[in-house]
């Protein structure tokens, strides 16, 4: 494959037409025609413009030669750490609410949990946008179920403060409990269907 194909199939895999390539160029569509067909090359300047464009090297437009994959690389690895770390803060948050009811029985250290757990679920967010790999089935599902859970704690705590006998606060927790199995088994079988399990 020669310059006038890498520049054709480029061009074609964006879904552009050969007068949308010559506007963002700034070049007739004159010339982009003769130079898909060999007629002609695009000087430097707009061999620097098509590779911005299309993202790619001028050693790739120039030689064919794909660059290493090394920022690819290190996006992938930056976003899989972010997935990673975002399963570890909503667990902490998690952690901190219930673990800081328990302790205090007040609600502040379960809102510094939720706190947590939005860190967690920003950075997951950001690992996302960062690289296009996606998180695996295993750190989306129990990103799912952590988030699940303090919304569950959080209607259980405030029943449990209101109910004047420990029995009916006790089935108060079970309910809460079932419907986290619930949600954490219905989240398990759609994500599932949309991702497989790695």
């Amino acid at each position: 494959m020669n310059m006038s194909d890498r520049i054709q199939s480029l061009r074609k895999s964006k879904g552009i037409s050969q007068e949308a390539l010559a506007d963002h160029i700034g070049v007739s569509r004159q010339a982009v025609s003769k130079w898909e067909s060999e007629q002609s090359s695009p000087d430097l300047e707009n061999i620097i413009a098509i590779s911005e464009y299309f993202q790619v090297t001028t050693d790739y437009l120039l030689k064919g030669i794909e660059a290493i994959a090394e920022e690819k690389s290190d996006s992938a690895v930056g976003s899989r750490v972010l997935y990673a770390a975002s399963t570890a803060l909503v667990y902490l948050g998690l952690l901190i609410g219930i673990g800081g009811w328990l302790a205090e029985q007040t609600l502040e250290p379960v809102f510094g949990g939720m706190c947590a757990q939005v860190v967690g679920l920003a950075a997951y967010f950001i690992g996302k946008a960062l690289s296009t790999e996606r998180a695996s089935f295993w750190v989306r599902w129990l990103n799912l179920v952590g988030l699940a859970c303090m919304p569950s704690a959080l209607v259980s705590l405030l029943l449990f403060q209101a109910m004047p006998r420990p029995f009916l606060a006790l089935w108060i927790w079970v309910l809460a409990a079932a419907i986290w199995i619930a949600a954490g088994a219905a989240g398990f079988v759609l994500l599932s269907k949309q991702h497989p399990r790695r």
